[in-house]
């Protein structure tokens, strides 16, 4: 078994592994391997010419305590049925972050699905969110709805909430535009709402009911929004968002980091972060 940095020619075999192991559409997966793929951040073990396993790192900012910080975003952590068990991840997961550290990285961030298998790597629990669930009963603030996607007014919402929620992804409009084109992949629909002719939240969501994103500055445009994409999907939905929402929710933890050189501590303070891959 070979590990090594991956390269644009193994992208054909990584792109079908990423859409096989996480049943993403191919739209989906294309896309992303268009506008994602970081072969200089990616490491795969290869038996012969076949891929294995694979890691793959995005480069990221993120914002602690109003200073930005260089940030490596760890996805589609995979291997392939027949090589499990074998130990693959644990040595992709040590090139990875060897590579982040000596290339100037404050830390490497992700999602874990198997929480043990990070922590046995060094990475600790760094941001809570709260899962939330819509609810037909409850009354709502009056807002003005728009349903067209505005990066103007999306990124008012961000910018304000990333002033007081450490660990956000850094987010231009161009930024921006590439995260909803994610979604977008897969028929996502947005929702805004605005008060006094101001935006105050935003949801991105498709029709069976999975949101994508649930962002708002206050506690009854939060429930606005969800309790909306609830009647235009006709399902109960439910959104990971901050743990000060203000709903009801079941409080996770959302986010797990390897922070190099004490670069800051964890865990955040009123952490929280959406994963865009």
């Amino acid at each position: 078994m070979i590990l090594r940095r991956m390269n644009e020619k193994d992208r054909p075999q990584a792109e079908a592994m990423w859409r096989d192991i996480f049943e993403e559409s191919p739209a989906f997966a294309s896309y992303y391997f268009e506008k994602r793929f970081c072969p200089e951040h990616a490491f795969g073990a290869f038996d012969g010419d076949t891929l294995a396993a694979m890691t793959h790192g995005r480069p990221t900012e993120i914002m602690i305590d109003g200073k930005p910080y260089l940030a490596l975003l760890v996805a589609g952590v995979s291997t392939l049925p027949v090589y499990r068990k074998q130990g693959l991840m644990h040595k992709l997961m040590t090139l990875l972050i060897d590579h982040a550290e000596n290339s100037g990285f404050s830390c490497c961030y992700l999602h874990p699905v198997a929480k043990s298998l990070y922590a046995s790597l060094g990475f600790q629990n760094g941001a809570d969110a709260l899962i939330v669930h819509s609810d037909e009963t409850r009354a709502h603030e009056p807002f003005d709805l728009s349903e067209r996607y505005d990066t103007e007014a999306m990124l008012s919402v961000y910018h304000a909430l990333q002033q007081t929620h450490d660990g956000m992804e850094l987010r231009d409009a161009e930024e921006l535009d590439l995260v909803f084109g994610d979604y977008a992949i897969d028929n996502a629909k947005v929702m805004i709402a605005f008060a006094d002719h101001q935006p105050v939240g935003y949801i991105i969501y498709c029709e069976d009911g999975f949101v994508y994103e649930l962002m708002a500055l206050n506690t009854s445009a939060y429930a606005f929004l969800l309790d909306e994409a609830a009647k235009r999907t006709g399902k109960e939905i439910k959104a990971i968002v901050p743990v000060d929402c203000g709903l009801p929710g079941e409080r996770i933890y959302s986010m797990q980091y390897l922070v190099f050189n004490n670069a800051f501590s964890l865990p955040l303070k009123n952490g929280f972060c959406r994963l865009a891959y």
